[in-house]
């Protein structure tokens, strides 16, 4: 597959980055993990992660000490400022307002209606990462929610999706489509799940060549299970936590 050079369709996750207390700590994490190559973006405390010379994500300082450590997925936008006034007036809320990034684009975060924070990119000359397959890619992100309904008329409205609710029993699942693809979901969480594990937020979901491997070494490293390895219709799945508690998800597909 040859690198893309086109923004993303509105709607399409586009980038993710980690917010930790000791971005040090996790950049090493996790380039044991996926076979990251992560490099320093200049004098500030945050780094690119690669695979293959291929931008994945970035890994930085919590912008306060108070925020959770967290995974955050951001979103394309044709703008941001038009974006935000859509979360607004649909029950979100703003988390940071937009700013430049040098030349690179324009970001800003928000929350959906049940918590969920999730970020906007503007691509200016990066457009995030390529969807790709390779372990230690991107390869899926879901807005997890405690209010299906809510949730999914939310991320309808505002980023024009269409959506496409698949599953049988168990907890909601719809798969969000932008420029005719499936480019994200929407997943209810499990009433009986504790609040503690898993809260409303999106989940990124790394490619990785084995997942039971993956999971030994993220709780070697400090990290814990949030759900075990289960199957699904895509491959074999886990649900983790780093060592700051930032959950995200590894998968090896087929």
């Amino acid at each position: 597959m040859g690198e893309r050079t086109r923004p993303w369709p509105a709607g399409t996750p586009n980038w993710v980055d980690l917010s930790v207390d000791d971005p040090v700590a996790a950049t090493a994490s996790y380039a044991e993990l996926f076979g990251w190559t992560c490099v320093r973006r200049g004098t500030d405390e945050y780094w690119l992660s690669s695979v293959d010379g291929r931008d994945v994500g970035g890994i930085g300082a919590k912008r306060t000490r108070d925020a959770p450590s967290r995974w955050t997925t951001y979103l394309a936008t044709d703008q941001v400022e038009r974006t935000l006034d859509a979360v607004i007036a649909h029950g979100g809320r703003v988390v940071s307002e937009p700013r430049e990034v040098q030349e690179l684009g324009r970001l800003a975060t928000a929350a959906d209606p049940g918590g969920a924070v999730f970020g906007l990119w503007q691509a200016g000359e990066h457009i995030g990462t390529d969807r790709r397959t390779d372990p230690g890619s991107l390869v899926w992100s879901e807005a997890l929610s405690r209010d299906f309904e809510a949730a999914k008329a939310f991320y309808t409205t505002v980023f024009g999706y269409e959506a496409e609710e698949i599953g049988g029993d168990g907890p909601r699942y719809a798969a969000l489509y932008a420029g005719g693809r499936p480019v994200a979901g929407v997943a209810e969480l499990h009433p009986d799940l504790p609040a503690g594990k898993l809260s409303p937020q999106w989940l990124p979901i790394f490619a990785t060549d084995a997942t039971d491997a993956a999971v030994g070494r993220v709780c070697a490293g400090g990290g814990d299970v949030v759900c075990d390895p289960f199957a699904t219709d895509f491959g074999r799945m886990a649900i983790l936590r780093d060592a700051e508690s930032a959950p995200f998800a590894v998968i090896r597909l087929g």
